[in-house]
């Protein structure tokens, strides 16, 4: 019952990450700021990690009922999860210190702007 709970749990944790997918890339294909689109990406990598997780939970509550039925492990949804995170939270860490037109004379960038409003 508990992985069952944890399947929904993580599907739900999906659907959530959606919206600021679906925003952020929205506002992307608006603005065209890079920042927005590395944080788009975050959410869309987020979203794609909790269905493989809930996807390969499932498959071990299928192993429990049918013992000849291939699955994966545990362990591998550990390290799964591991990489995955570690690659959100790099997209993240790039949208946040992303500063495009920097300025080369020593004074403060002035980050992502539109050309024309």
């Amino acid at each position: 019952m508990d992985d069952e709970m944890a399947i929904v749990i993580r599907l739900i944790v999906a659907a959530c990450a959606a919206i600021p997918f679906v925003v952020f890339l929205l506002s992307y294909l608006r603005t065209r700021m890079t920042r927005l689109l590395l944080a788009a990406l975050g959410f869309g990598i987020f979203v794609v990690k909790e269905i493989l997780l809930a996807a390969g939970m499932f498959t071990i509550v299928i192993k429990e009922n049918n013992p000849h039925s291939p699955a994966v492990t545990h362990s591998d949804l550990a390290l799964l999860e591991g990489v995955i995170d570690l690659a959100i939270i790099l997209l993240f860490v790039a949208a946040v210190l992303w500063k495009q037109g920097a300025s080369v004379d020593g004074k403060a960038g002035a980050g992502d702007k539109k050309d024309s409003v």
